[in-house]
């Protein structure tokens, strides 16, 4: 698990750091925008949702892009009463990365969460 913990960790800082200097580049699927709306979101606070994202908000990945070159990485977050569905992506284009967002949106599913599952029950075992 933390041989996982740090590819995640690795994943996260570099989308950050892309996403700061270049910005997220969000794919415009009717549901991830819909959201949006529904959860009142802007697209500032939906920027700030994900570059608040941390390991313990990691779902699953990294698996292969069906549709393109390159990994994705699933991740959810608690906004409100709803549990959001997020899939990230650094794409490259030539010889730059890009910070992409494949869904933002209300999970269709039920997220688990294993590292913070795992953080759970240390502190349940007195951090052990």
């Amino acid at each position: 698990m933390d041989d996982l913990k740090k590819r995640i960790r690795t994943f996260l800082r570099e989308f950050k750091r892309i996403a700061v200097d270049r910005g997220i580049d969000v794919i415009p699927r009717r549901k991830n925008i819909i959201a949006l709306s529904e959860l009142g979101l802007t697209k500032k606070n939906r920027r700030d949702e994900i570059l608040a994202l941390s390991v313990q908000n990691y779902c699953s990945g990294p698996e292969p892009d069906y549709d393109r070159p390159g990994e994705v990485w699933m991740f959810g977050e608690q906004i409100g009463d709803t549990n959001i569905y997020i899939k990230l992506k650094i794409a490259k284009v030539g010889d730059k990365k890009i910070a992409k967002c494949l869904a933002f949106h209300p999970a269709e599913f039920s997220i688990c969460y294993p590292c913070k599952e795992e953080a759970e029950e240390k502190e349940g075992r007195g951090g052990e």
